[in-house]
């Protein structure tokens, strides 16, 4: 994960630690924005070192509530975050973050979860549904 967090500020000229602050939000929207089983499962499928930024509290309410999180959310937290003003560069960058987060997630269907439920907060949250939908 770290050195998906270097290529992000390299390639958009933001401080890796302003990298690692938006992969955090990133996530942390993509899990409210999942069911709460879904936010369960992505718990323990996601990489140790993203679950960790995670107190107890906001575990548990992942997996207990769902937010009506979009994509318009996420761009407006990601600008608060980097700077980034450019709406084309902020959607460029959301777009590496989800599809980073998408890549990092070892789903393990031996457990019985449905790859497709756990990664709905990602549709849910990238430009391709967005832009369907207008």
């Amino acid at each position: 994960m770290q050195n998906m967090i270097g290529m992000l500020a390299q390639s958009f000229g933001i401080d890796p630690n302003v990298a690692s602050m938006a992969v955090n939000g990133a996530t942390k929207m993509f899990l409210q924005k999942s069911t709460p089983k879904a936010a369960s499962g992505l718990l323990s499928a996601l990489p140790k070192d993203v679950t960790d930024q995670f107190g107890d509290n906001d575990k548990q309410k992942f997996k207990t509530t769902q937010d009506n999180v979009n994509r318009y959310d996420l761009l407006k937290q990601l600008s608060e975050i980097t700077g980034i003003k450019d709406i084309d560069k902020l959607d460029n960058f959301a777009d590496v973050i989800l599809d980073s987060i998408k890549q990092n997630t070892r789903i393990d269907m031996s457990d019985g979860l449905d790859k497709e439920e756990l990664l709905q907060g990602l549709k849910d949250l990238s430009r391709q549904q967005q832009s369907s939908q207008f």
